[in-house]
């Protein structure tokens, strides 16, 4: 037995050497081609996806509500054909006239939807793909076209922006955005409920000089915008520490009572940036107690700040508590 199998392999390496195996792998490639022409020339059923383009839309409306991106054709062809297309790397967009789909009932008129059948358009969708192609089913079966009257309206833009100084440094004026408001253009039931257009996210570390910057718009894609940047400058400054010491004013007192509170003044302190520092003055602030909010517990009553101007930062007051003692007016 192992003398015959030694004998094969001395047979075919003898073959390979005269060419035999060269001859009989070309045969092989060529009959295998043989066989792949004809079977191009045969029909074939099978699924293909093309992508889809919108155009011809209503001019007093916009289309709201996600439509089908691309359409899953189930289609007889050649083999040859299906395999052209295969092979292509991708389908030019099969155009779908919108007012020609819908009759022109969304331009014009009241109506804001209408539905078609896909697979009542398989004739005019075939010729945008070959004329050699027969479609037999169309996925989505449907498509329903939402539109909304097409409205404009100046729209106030909310800068994004997130921040951090450099010691000593706060933000001398909020954010300056120009131009400050846009005007969209877009369906009426989005843009009645949109109250901003955010820019992208800014972040800025350690300031302490004023900075300005180009920034991009977020717009829906339902939306139109001639202006799709702004300009944003943030300004800091130094900031100081401002000290006074006001009076407590004393509220809800009865008529018949003499409220006085120990001590009868309390100390502000705040931070201020330099160039508000000039119109910050004792006025600026009140601190009250509220005689209703008294406790038989606790002998005290609490100090509460409820007035300081927006400018200043880390405002504080000392004592947050006084003592009171009770008089009766004559």
């Amino acid at each position: 037995m192992p003398g015959r199998i030694i004998e094969y392999f001395k047979t075919e390496i003898t073959a390979i050497r005269n060419g035999k195996a060269f001859v009989f792998f070309v045969c092989l490639a060529l009959a295998s081609f043989l066989w792949f022409l004809n079977a191009l020339e045969k029909h074939y059923t099978d699924h293909i996806t093309v992508p889809v383009r919108y155009v011809n839309l209503p001019k007093d409306k916009d289309l709201t509500g996600k439509l089908p991106a691309k359409l899953e054709l189930t289609v007889d062809a050649f083999g040859y054909t299906l395999l052209r297309h295969k092979l292509s790397l991708a389908f030019s967009p099969v155009l779908l006239d919108v007012n020609e789909l819908t009759n022109n009932y969304l331009e014009g008129t009241l109506m804001s939807k209408y539905t078609i059948s896909t697979n009542g358009h398989k004739e005019e969708i075939a010729k945008q793909i070959s004329n050699e192609i027969e479609i037999i089913s169309i996925r989505p079966d449907s498509i329903t076209f939402n539109a909304s009257s097409v409205i404009e309206k100046l729209v106030k833009v909310h800068p994004v922006v997130d921040f951090t100084f450099a010691k000593e440094f706060i933000l001398e004026k909020n954010p300056v955005v120009m131009p400050d408001s846009i005007l969209v253009r877009g369906p009426q039931d989005i843009l009645d409920t949109l109250k901003f257009i955010y820019t992208t996210p800014i972040q800025l570390k350690n300031l302490s000089r004023n900075v300005k910057r180009d920034v991009d718009l977020v717009i829906l894609p339902e939306l139109k915008s001639e202006i799709e940047e702004v300009n944003v400058q943030i300004d800091v400054e130094q900031y100081t520490e401002a000290k006074f010491e006001i009076p407590i004013q004393i509220i809800n007192q009865p008529d018949s009572m003499l409220i006085k509170t120990f001590p009868a003044k309390v100390k502000v302190t705040c931070r201020i940036g330099l160039s508000q520092y000039s119109k910050l003055n004792k006025g600026s602030f009140r601190a009250i107690v509220d005689y209703s909010h008294r406790s038989g517990v606790i002998s005290k009553l609490r100090v509460v700040l409820d007035k300081a101007p927006e400018t200043v930062l880390s405002v504080d007051h000392f004592p947050k508590d006084v003592d009171y003692i009770i008089e009766r007016k004559d």
